[in-house]
């Protein structure tokens, strides 16, 4: 062998990926397959090309008796220049919601065949949902967007997000223009909801002027909501004025509360009674909300009448499969005390107390409790299991401790027509609340 052949083969051997390999292969043999898989992902991030990280990983799937996964690995490695092979371990993660292993699959699958615009349009929303915008629009057009209609209206969504709407109105109006075109308009309610939908993005982004890279201001850009709780950026809170891990405490809960019967009092809204969602935490939240603002409250079921109420949920994602709520109307107006960042669902509630990636109840144990805050001093807490009422009751009856920031409820009350379940001038559809932000942040995983 030549001495040029030596030199070619080291540096074909070399991988960025090796140190996670190695490390995934020394747990692997103390038979924690689990974490193994965990290590090897950051592998297939640094070089996908690596081949020894997928027979790894089929092994460990192999124990761990996730046989169809493992199989996809299997497919990749023996079908290494094929399209279809990492475009089904990409679609597949993608489906599960893990954005940043689906990433480098669907990269390689469309290096080897950027024809698909079905991958085309789930690799630009994986950079979207990891907050890399300007490479989920370079995916989108280099191949020119207009070739589908989903790319095309994705494309026109996350322009307005990078804040370069040249063409974005005239885009709406040709997506507008072909759903026009179609003989059945029962079949094509779904892409004019979303096409409706970046067209009040689009009025709301030209309503904010000097616009900021935070939470207020693109939450109410993209969604027509409002946020009680945020923060300005300091070095130490870098999610733009979003929570990553938050424990809560009846003192919090409190705070909140009081924020949310002045915003409502300020937006001269009134209530005849409160629901809350059917389950535990909600029922809680919505009980202590209800003695804030003295009214009746109780478990929402869909077939009773619920005009003019607050509904309340505790996360969210607890409006989910609540389809009926994604309609606005009857002077309801949804709540939810924390909107996870990092999860879609299927309704992005009118009000939210404060956004965040994980949220602990204090009831569920598990959290901190402060007991010294000049010496640091922490407890953990435990399970509060009485009934639900009683610890309501405890959230109402503390003091709230600070004041109502002006300029925070200035902004929604100067924009109040365009609050979704609140303004006249927005749809009656309430939108799905989807990862995509141009506001980036800390988060784990």
């Amino acid at each position: 062998m030549g001495l040029f052949n030596i030199f070619k083969n080291k540096k074909e051997d070399y991988s960025e990926a090796i140190e996670d390999y190695n490390n995934a292969l020394n747990t692997y043999d103390e038979k924690n397959y689990q974490e193994a898989l965990g290590t090897l992902s950051w592998g297939f991030k640094k070089d996908i090309n690596y081949k020894p990280l997928y027979k790894l990983a089929f092994k460990c799937l192999t124990n761990l008796g996730g046989n169809d996964e493992a199989k996809l690995f299997e497919n990749a490695l023996n079908n290494f220049h094929e399209f279809e092979s990492f475009n089904n371990l990409g679609a597949h993660f993608y489906n599960e919601e893990r954005y940043d292993l689906a990433l480098p699959f669907l990269e390689k699958a469309v290096s080897i065949d950027s024809s698909n615009n079905d991958t085309v349009h789930d690799l630009s929303i994986v950079y979207a949902r990891r907050f890399q915008i300007d490479k989920a629009i370079e995916v989108l057009e280099k191949d020119g967007p207009k070739n589908d209609f989903w790319n095309f209206w994705f494309w026109c969504k996350l322009s307005i997000l990078s804040e370069n709407t040249t063409g974005v109105k005239e885009g709406l109006n040709e997506l507008s223009e072909i759903l026009d075109k179609e003989p059945n308009q029962e079949d094509i309610l779904v892409p004019r909801q979303k096409v409706n939908e970046v067209i009040e993005m689009l009025n709301r982004y030209n309503l904010v002027k000097n616009r900021r890279q935070h939470i207020q201001d693109w939450h109410f850009i993209q969604y027509g909501n409002v946020i009680l709780d945020f923060f300005e950026d300091t070095e130490d809170y870098v999610a733009g004025g979003r929570y990553v891990a938050t424990w809560s405490s009846n003192e919090s809960i409190k705070e909140i509360n009081n924020l949310l019967k002045i915003y409502l009092e300020s937006f001269d809204l009134k209530f005849q009674k409160v629901k809350y969602l059917d389950d535990r935490d909600s029922e809680i939240i919505g009980i202590a909300i209800g003695k804030e603002l003295n009214l009746d409250s109780s478990c929402y079921f869909s077939n009773e009448n619920n005009e003019n109420c607050l509904i309340v949920g505790a996360n969210s994602f607890n409006f989910n499969n609540y389809y009926e709520l994604a309609e606005v109307k009857n002077g309801q107006i949804l709540y939810a005390l924390n909107h996870d960042w990092l999860s879609s669902s299927s309704i992005s509630p009118d009000i939210v107390g404060l956004m965040s990636q994980s949220y602990y109840f204090p009831w569920n144990g598990g959290g901190f409790k402060i007991i010294d805050a000049e010496k640091g001093l922490t407890e953990q807490t435990e399970p509060d299991n009485r009934n639900s009422n009683e610890i309501a009751s405890d959230i109402f009856k503390n003091e709230p401790y600070s004041e109502v920031e002006k300029d925070k409820l200035d902004f929604y009350l100067k924009n109040k027509e365009y609050i979704k379940g609140i303004g006249s001038k927005t749809n009656n559809h309430r939108f799905n609340f989807m990862i995509e932000s141009p506001v980036p942040g800390s988060h784990f995983g």
